[in-house]
């Protein structure tokens, strides 16, 4: 047996909200499908994100997933200023979220981010701290307690967090609580600081095999790990460097176009009945009918709400205070690829080829079938070795939507996996 394989079963030692989000990441990626840039599906047609995509393109051979995130995260920027929300079933949701960015080294992550920030002429203002201590941090951020924060090297901070004895230590529990917009404060014998809404719009970039090869798999499905859209932006082939000896975009009249996009923001947004009906189905859909823990699976889709007055405001409906059903349409869209993104980073960082268990154990059950019998955890480890326990054989019969019955041989529970 190798250690790509004896690495397999630690998905059955972890807690349960880090084996759902397992589950739906896993769900999400088999639903992927080669062709063309998988991003353009949540591009709306016409938008200034559209403009600025379409740059890159045909300028620079960056992966697109990095100039999505960025100006994602400077329309967030823009909301959290105004102090705009969404109103959803009486809860007033605001407009921050976090993501990371993954690609490999000299990927552009921060030449993509000096020409967009240039291109909008610093419309939205970013918080920029370098984070030497967490009172540093802390002290930075009150000064304008709704921030957009964008942090290179993001790997290195989340390290240096995880030291229990060093500067940053504190700096994740603020995180936390942060989050939730919950009051932080910090006493000290010289001074005090209290901030009592933060709004933080969160955007990391990392270089991808530090962070794969230091993230532990438990520390990547842990609490703080799982408030972040993963996105990997990785090289596309149809883009070879070697023709990009330089790079340049036109940002001429982002900035233009990006104060008449947000001129007309509104401090409330309203989500239609037809768009509440978008996200209950997008709910269904993600949670792919499998066993979830309810708290983690809310974490989750409480985002789409944010994508979705971001997405209302890039269509160019940042006067009409209603949300629509296209608006959550896109949501969705961004969540589902976000969710496969976090599956494929979870599987480089267990150096363990899950995928290849899933189809293996896929073909086996199909096997099974035909021959009529049973299917079983037992059946399965028979006939694999990357499958060397029952809990392992259960998670991934989770994620194929079998329910185990040794009478009558699987219940599919999923229209599709």
């Amino acid at each position: 047996m190798t250690k790509k394989q004896r690495q397999i079963p630690l998905f059955e030692n972890l807690p349960a909200d880090a084996r759902d989000y397992a589950r739906v990441a896993f769900s999400a990626r088999r639903l992927k499908k080669a062709g063309e840039w998988r991003g353009m599906v949540a591009v709306p047609p016409g938008s200034l994100l559209e403009s600025i995509i379409l740059e890159f393109q045909l300028k620079t051979n960056i992966a697109l997933e990095i100039p999505l995130a960025t100006f994602m995260h400077y329309v967030s920027g823009a909301l959290i200023f105004q102090g705009s929300k969404v109103i959803f079933q009486g809860n007033a949701v605001e407009a921050d979220f976090w993501s990371i960015v993954l690609a490999p080294s000299g990927g552009g992550k921060t030449w993509t981010q000096q020409r967009i920030g240039a291109g909008l002429e610093g419309v939205v203002p970013v918080m920029q701290c370098g984070a030497a201590s967490a009172a540093a941090w802390l002290q930075e951020f009150a000064e304008r307690p709704r921030s957009l924060w964008i942090r290179d090297e993001f790997f290195q901070l989340m390290k240096g967090i995880e030291q229990p004895a060093g500067p940053l230590a504190d700096l994740k529990g603020y995180l936390l609580q942060i989050y939730d917009n919950a009051a932080v404060e910090r006493v000290t014998k010289k001074d005090a600081i209290s901030i009592e809404k933060p709004v933080l719009s969160l955007l990391g970039f990392t270089a991808l095999q530090p962070f794969t090869q230091g993230m532990s798999p438990e520390s990547l499905l842990d609490g703080f790990a799982q408030r972040f859209g993963f996105v990997l932006a990785m090289p596309d082939a149809a883009r070879p460097w070697r023709d990009y000896p330089f790079w340049s975009v036109d940002s001429q009249d982002w900035a233009t176009r990006f104060k008449a996009m947000t001129a007309d923001l509104q401090t409330e947004y309203h989500t239609s009945p037809a768009a509440e009906e978008v996200f209950a189905a997008a709910f269904k859909k993600l949670s792919g009918g499998l066993a979830l823990d309810e708290s983690f699976f809310r974490r989750i889709m409480w985002r789409g709400h944010k994508y979705a007055l971001v997405y209302h405001v890039m269509r160019g409906l940042a006067a009409d205070p209603m949300l629509f059903k296209e608006d959550y349409g896109w949501a969705a869209r961004l969540l589902e690829m976000q969710l496969a993104d976090a599956a494929e980073v979870l599987e480089m960082c267990s150096q363990s080829d899950i995928s290849r268990a899933i189809d293996t154990v896929e073909e086996i059950v199909q096997r099974l079938r035909q021959a009529g019998q049973p299917i079983t955890t037992r059946a399965v480890i028979s006939k694999t070795r990357l499958i060397t326990s029952a809990s392992m054989a259960r998670f991934i019969f989770s994620i194929l939507g079998i329910s185990e019955d040794t009478a009558r041989g699987p219940r599919r529970h999923l229209a599709a996996a």
